[in-house]
């Protein structure tokens, strides 16, 4: 007896089975929630000192600003709100500074859902194939380094600011301690001193411990997660583990920004906001100021004083931003450096793209500069929205006219925190502007690079190909 085959259907005809992934949309709307909570918090009246209040509008531009870790500010916060008060902004500094992954992990385990393949790859390709590692312990992972470090900054800060203050209660030094530690690893940039950190420009340990704490919190928790895996000082690679290609480019990035800030703000500024320092107070500051203005918007010189070209600089590496997976915002370092091996491999007519020996597909390339141009297109929209609401205001009469203007607009969607005093004088639709340009700063890259990480549908049907020309 004959069996006849097995007809099997054709592809079209077979039921597609969807995977059950995180909805993404979560992510902004809990951002956006924790938002409306924190601008409710701060507009009781008990969060306030004596005969201090804050309107509605203010209320939301501080909590966006804490939520987003941008640092930009409406009201003297050492002024206006009271130990309460600023509890609310620490605690919104805290949960808007975990960043994208640890959130989306976290959601992840709050549904009680499995990662997809589609999640798994975002952690195969952010960790790097080091050993198998479960969602819980990358969150877990992750926890434990903000809580280290912060409560490592809280030590350090504390035993120095009580040193430098002992007429101060030790609460209130503790309370400073902690507050700026916090803000510092999440790079928030609120401070609870009137003059943000000018208060201690010359406690070279204070600006230090700050400083690390910036930087740590701006190469990014994956890349501190792969350097807990990598021995360095062991001499056989099979023991010495294995650092991945983002966690290189991420610290690599982090030291040559790093170093070009402090060389460029020291040139123009050793005459100007510098003049009168010594030379170790001048590198010092030019440091902290290139460490600051990436990720967290400290300053110990006021920005408005600066020189254009200064600004001109801070700006640009305001735009950047720190390390993908971190706590600071911007179009991250990475994309940059991957945009500019792009150029470079274009300029010299390779079809290949190589960083440190590896090399990097064109769907990576294709990735950074569609994030470079939305988050282009979307600041250059807040810009001109600002030019036009501020036109004949107190915003545009500061001495650098529509620059400051600009350079809060770069500063509000970086989530840097740094201005040139124009963020009071800002009209009701300014302020609404830079709450918008906060936001989209803090949310799109991150949607964007989870989105984008998640494997792609390949399309078999190609159109044929045509050179044109450019330029």
């Amino acid at each position: 007896m004959t069996v006849s085959p097995m007809k099997i259907p054709p592809a079209w005809t077979q039921p597609i089975v969807r995977r059950q992934e995180v909805d993404l949309r979560l992510v902004p709307l809990g951002f956006l929630g924790l938002i409306v909570i924190g601008a409710l918090l701060l507009r009781l009246p008990w969060t306030h000192r004596a005969g201090q209040s804050i309107g509605w509008l203010d209320a939301f531009f501080l909590s966006t600003s804490a939520t987003c870790v941008t640092g930009l500010t409406t009201v003297n916060v050492a002024g206006t709100f009271n130990r309460f008060g600023q509890g609310v902004l620490l605690g919104l500094i805290q949960l808007g500074g975990l960043g994208i992954f640890t959130a989306g992990i976290l959601l992840v385990l709050l549904s009680g859902q499995r990662l997809s393949l589609a999640d798994e790859h975002v952690i195969r390709a952010t960790v790097g194939k080091i050993r198998r590692v479960r969602p819980l312990d990358v969150f877990l992972y992750g926890c434990v380094f903000i809580l280290l470090f912060e409560l490592a900054g809280t030590v350090a800060l504390f035993l120095q600011i009580n040193a430098a203050a002992p007429q101060q209660p030790v609460w209130q030094n503790l309370w400073d301690a902690a507050f700026h530690a916090v803000s510092a690893f999440c790079n928030a940039g609120l401070s609870t001193y009137p003059d943000n950190l000018e208060h201690w420009r010359y406690r070279p340990g204070i600006l230090a411990v700050v400083s690390v704490l910036i930087i740590a919190g701006g190469i990014g928790l994956m890349t501190l997660i792969n350097l807990r895996y990598y021995y360095f000082w062991r001499r056989d690679p099979r023991r010495r583990g294995y650092l991945t290609l983002q966690a290189k480019l991420s610290l690599f990035m982090a030291a040559i920004l790093l170093l070009a800030g402090t060389v460029v703000t020291w040139i123009f500024e050793r005459r100007h906001t510098l003049a009168g320092a010594t030379l170790t107070e001048q590198i010092t500051w030019s440091f902290f100021h290139s460490a600051t203005c990436r990720t967290a918007g400290f300053n110990v010189v006021d920005p408005g004083a600066m020189n254009p070209p200064t600004l001109l600089f801070t700006m640009l590496l305001m735009f950047i931003g720190g390390a993908p997976g971190s706590m600071a915002g911007g179009i991250k370092t990475v994309t940059f450096a991957v945009l500019v091996r792009t150029a470079w491999s274009a300029l010299r007519r390779r079809e290949n793209i190589e960083v440190f020996g590896r090399r990097i597909s064109p769907q990576v390339a294709g990735r950074a500069v569609m994030m470079v141009l939305i988050a282009s297109g979307v600041l250059m929209a807040g810009v001109g929205l600002l030019m036009f609401t501020e036109q004949q205001h107190p915003a545009a009469e500061t001495p650098e006219h529509w620059l400051a203007v600009v350079f809060e607009a770069v500063s509000a969607f970086g989530t840097v925190g740094l201005s040139a005093g124009v963020t009071p004088l800002l009209t009701a639709p300014g302020k609404l502007i830079i709450i918008l340009l906060m936001f989209a700063g803090r949310i799109i890259p991150l949607m964007l690079s989870v989105y984008l990480a998640r494997p792609s549908y390949p399309w078999h049907v190609r159109a044929p190909s045509e050179e044109i020309g450019l330029g």
